[in-house]
């Protein structure tokens, strides 16, 4: 049988919803539209979604459930990332933050031309924790106390991890951190003075990073999500640092510090610089932190 042949005989087991978004698709590639060798991203959101054809046929596939053993529903991967016998700053609780949310939205600016001064260790508690903090503690996924998190993420799996370069934060030596947010603390992940010029070296065509106090590294921690979501966690992961990122940037300006998302880094030099393999663990954004120039220098394009 050729496969013209094939194709035609597979038409008649298809429904005239599916059909027609078939038809749609080939007449795109009779037309020299091949999504798949173009944009990736077009290419990624048609092999995910969620057809309504496909869910009536098979209810299950919409609503994914947790494997199921013995003792119930679990999770099989560890929800928070520990680094063992580092050394650790013990963090002190945030400050509390007088603006209204109102007035905070409305201000709210990506500000990246900062001045060389020091953010106090006070300012970096506040924003780790009213960003990524824990909030509370609920029974699921067969943990007696799964975190709540500041921040919302994908079926309460918390897929970001929270990184940071502390360039110049009083109290704590200059070096890259994890934050572990169970305990409030901050892991010594490494001290080598190359670390600055390296993580510069890693983000071209943006000078405004050489200056910030702090430089917060957001990664999504793909395997936290797959075991449930299937290929859509890429999806939920990115929507994840979306969302922590957005707690940063209106913390920083209740505080009234300079704080901006950063997109543009090379992906090979941050997972270097972090010791991850860009696989089950993978670097999605960056966010600096500083005390913003005078009045009338800064020039926010967002």
């Amino acid at each position: 049988m050729s496969t013209k042949e094939h194709l035609s005989r597979t038409l008649g087991l298809l429904s005239e919803y599916e059909c027609e978004h078939l038809s749609r698709i080939v007449d795109a590639i009779v037309a020299g539209e091949r999504f798949w060798e173009g944009d990736v991203a077009i290419f990624y959101n048609e092999y995910i979604k969620m057809r309504s054809f496909s869910v009536s046929r098979n209810p299950g596939a919409f609503v994914s459930t947790a494997p199921v053993g013995e003792e119930g529903i679990f999770s099989p991967i560890p929800l928070r990332k520990v680094y063992e016998n580092a050394n650790r700053v013990t963090l002190p609780p945030p400050t509390h933050l007088k603006d209204s949310l109102s007035d905070v939205v409305v201000r709210r600016r990506s500000r990246r031309l900062y001045r060389e001064t020091s953010i106090s260790i006070q300012h970096l508690a506040t924003l780790l924790q009213h960003a990524a903090g824990i909030t509370g503690a609920v029974a699921a996924y067969d943990f007696n106390r799964l975190p709540l998190r500041t921040f919302p993420s994908a079926g309460g799996l918390q897929s970001p991890e929270v990184y940071c370069y502390a360039r110049m934060v009083t109290g704590i030596p200059p070096g890259l951190y994890h934050y572990h947010a169970i305990d409030n603390a901050l892991e010594s992940v490494e001290s080598d003075d190359s670390g600055w010029s390296r993580l510069c070296d890693a983000v071209p065509g943006q000078p405004y990073i050489q200056t910030a106090g702090v430089v917060f590294i957001i990664t999504g921690y793909y395997e936290r999500l797959r075991w449930k979501y299937g290929s859509r966690a890429y999806r939920y992961m990115c929507m994840d640092a979306g969302f922590l990122a957005q707690n940063l940037h209106l913390v920083g300006e209740a505080l009234g510090i300079g704080v901006c998302a950063v997109a543009g880094f090379l992906d090979d030099l941050i997972e270097a610089i972090l010791g991850i393999n860009g696989e089950d663990e993978l670097p999605l954004l960056l966010v600096t932190v500083g005390h913003v120039e005078a009045e009338g220098r800064e020039n926010p394009r967002e």
